[in-house]
């Protein structure tokens, strides 16, 4: 009998060796996949236009908020800490509820924040951000990996309701631009 629980341990033990092996490589990649992404979140906020109303002082922040499933860690916080974007710092918020989105300038939804692509929608000042790996639905800017690379669409018409304009230089690094 002790025998008989040996063999499944043992092969439990071999298969969460595998599983760990296996996933390294996996995991180390989707970490940096998402560092990446955390730091083109804070470079956009140099790059967009906002409606002077969309801040409440000349020193509010630009406050990048994700919704839904934050796939960030640290990453996201790091790469904000001490940046500025048109001479406002830049803050960072995680929202439990996707459709809570006031005082949010750049929106990232993550896996399970569906509810704030609706939310988003023509809300004054608001940059929406999608992402493939999470979900098809498409924002003003849509990641997407594209020969192992991150890269971004970008539907200016999408910008444009919410009454934001992208910088040229930002047109030019996306994959396509929709609208405009």
């Amino acid at each position: 009998m002790s025998g008989a629980r040996r063999i499944p341990a043992g092969v439990a033990a071999v298969w969460g060796l595998m599983l760990l092996t296996a996933a390294g490589p996996v995991a180390a990649q989707s970490r940096l996949e998402y560092s990446v992404k955390a730091n083109y979140l804070v470079r956009f906020a140099a790059f967009v236009e906002w409606p002077p109303r969309a801040f409440q002082t000349p020193q509010s922040p630009v406050v990048i908020c994700v919704a839904g499933r934050d796939p960030f860690g640290p990453a996201l916080d790091a790469a904000a800490r001490a940046q500025t974007a048109h001479g406002r710092p830049l803050a960072v918020r995680r929202r439990a509820d996707a459709t809570a989105l006031a005082g949010c300038h750049i929106v990232y939804v993550g896996q399970g924040g569906g509810a704030a692509l609706a939310a988003a929608a023509g809300q004054p000042g608001l940059l929406l951000v999608t992402d493939s790996a999470t979900a098809p639905d498409r924002g003003a800017v849509h990641f997407v990996l594209s020969q192992g690379r991150v890269r971004f669409h970008i539907d200016q018409q999408s910008a444009l309701r919410n009454g934001l304009q992208f910088s040229s230089r930002l047109l030019n690094l996306a994959l396509t631009v929709r609208g405009g």
